[in-house]
């Protein structure tokens, strides 16, 4: 490799040299009669070779700076990209206002920043991931041994296969939304795309809630305007799930659900939420990550995946989301999904 490298200079060099030498003729000749008009007396072959011979110097050292600072420049882009290559996502270049590779150099640490991103999100992932299937597995994997003893009590037997079969539907449900997830995220284009009425959407998604409503002892309250959007309708009908789903689990027993829809000038606004618990302004950004559930005592009742995969979407189809604290004088924990007006075609 060193040997290929130093050839390799060698050969630029002499290239440096024999584009020198054209330089020197060219401007010999174009430039020739002018030194015999300043120095008349002076012998031709003479003052000839002394100009080529400082053209060709002054050309060859200007050609060769050029050279040294590109080979340099180009040089630390290499040394940088074979970094990455190896996987060091750290290296930054410096970014300086007179080199000519500022653009590229500004372009490289721009790849860089975001593989270093995405392979800290991919860690997060796995690590996350591996722990979400290990819980159940263990549980199934611990339950289904004490099964095994002839001594076990019917009722504890029946106790642990309710348990199986709970671990199991949650395992099951945690691959789907995995497997639901990862295609958002690869996802960039909006097929299927038709009228949807929200309103009617919200109602329908509230009625298929009804036997969880009446299991806590839930009320809802609806402020519902007609909206058409022209949209992806399952990827809709996913957000409004996810967010009821949300605001009846932490919703307290007796407790109240609301659910707004209305359409402004410019754009479609949808409130769900409740009156319970306040989402702190510390955990509104943690609460859309993978799995993040915080520190609740209905950690168990879910995956942590609904509002990450409700937030994907959103970015998808062009949407964003705010969580409020009060609504309408009601204090509690509100999801504002915010749609940008959309006419069809």
């Amino acid at each position: 490799m060193k040997n290929r490298s130093l050839f390799s200079k060698i050969v630029t060099v002499i290239y440096l040299i024999l584009f020198a030498l054209l330089i020197a003729v060219f401007f010999g000749v174009v430039t020739i009669a002018l030194p015999f008009n300043i120095f008349p007396y002076r012998n031709a072959d003479i003052l000839g070779i002394e100009v080529a011979s400082l053209l060709f110097i002054t050309a060859f050292i200007i050609i060769l700076s050029i050279f040294i600072y590109a080979e340099r420049t180009l040089s630390k882009l290499e040394q940088a990209m074979q970094k990455v290559a190896n996987g060091d996502f750290s290296v930054r270049l410096p970014i300086k206002k007179f080199n000519v590779l500022v653009n590229s150099f500004d372009n490289f640490n721009k790849m860089a920043v975001e593989l270093d991103s995405t392979q800290t999100l991919k860690n997060d992932f796995i690590s996350h991931f591996s722990h979400e299937f290990k819980t159940p597995i263990t549980s199934i994997n611990g339950f289904a041994e004490l099964l095994l003893h002839e001594d076990l009590p019917e009722d504890k037997r029946k106790e642990y296969l309710q348990i199986i079969a709970e671990e199991s539907k949650r395992l099951s449900n945690l691959s789907l939304q995995i497997m639901n997830l990862t295609k958002l995220e690869n996802q960039k284009i909006i097929t299927n795309q038709k009228q949807v009425e929200i309103d009617e959407e919200l109602r329908k998604i509230l009625i298929g809630a009804m036997p969880t409503f009446e299991a806590k002892d839930l009320n809802y309250r609806l402020n519902l305007q007609k909206v058409n959007y022209y949209t992806d309708p399952e990827l809709l009908k996913e957000v409004w799930i996810n967010l009821l789903n949300n605001s009846i689990k932490f919703t307290p027993k007796n407790g109240l659900i609301l659910i707004s829809c209305q359409q402004n000038k410019d754009q479609v606004e949808v409130i769900i939420g409740n009156n319970g618990p306040e989402i702190k302004k510390g955990e509104r950004q943690k609460i859309l990550e993978k799995f993040y559930q915080g520190e609740t005592a209905n950690r168990s009742q879910g995956l942590g995946l609904g509002l990450t995969i409700t937030k994907q979407i959103l970015d998808l189809i062009g949407g964003r989301m705010e969580i409020l604290s009060t609504y309408r004088n009601i204090s509690g924990a509100f999801f504002k999904v915010i749609l940008p007006k959309q006419e069809k075609g």
